[in-house]
């Protein structure tokens, strides 16, 4: 008898919505068996617990950058409102403002908000895998 020869068994109780679940996962093998042999060739323990420990380190990351680039942008808003009062005092030059000031502020915000959008996709990407 070959050594690679399937001769073991192993009995396996499921629900109704387990074995729908496995059901599913089996539709692209030949059979049921297949798929949970691949399933269990597949799975790293270890490497599972460190994928999970790493993603959940770059969340806190990503939520500690998001929070200053927020902050960023409550500066931003406060130096507007600031020029707008200068402007209005006669202290800044309201030209000055609207061309210089101004679409460099609007840069910014930009800037920012694409940056929490790549950051939010590159998070969704990442849990997806």
């Amino acid at each position: 008898m070959k050594e690679d020869k399937r001769t073991n068994r192993i009995f396996l109780v499921l629900n109704n919505r387990e074995l729908d679940l496995f059901k599913k996962k089996a539709q692209h093998y030949n059979q049921m068996s297949a798929m949970i042999r691949d399933a269990v060739a597949q799975f790293d323990d270890k490497g599972t617990v460190k994928r999970i420990e790493s993603l959940n380190k770059l969340a806190d990351l990503m939520t500690e950058f998001n929070h200053e680039i927020s902050k960023q942008g409550v500066n931003l808003n406060q130096i507007t409102k600031r020029a707008n009062e200068l402007i209005y005092s006669g202290e800044l030059n309201e030209e000055y403002y609207n061309q210089i000031i101004l679409p460099q502020v609007s840069i910014l915000k930009k800037m920012m908000t694409n940056i929490k959008k790549q950051q939010s996709d590159i998070f969704k990407r990442l849990l997806e895998i």
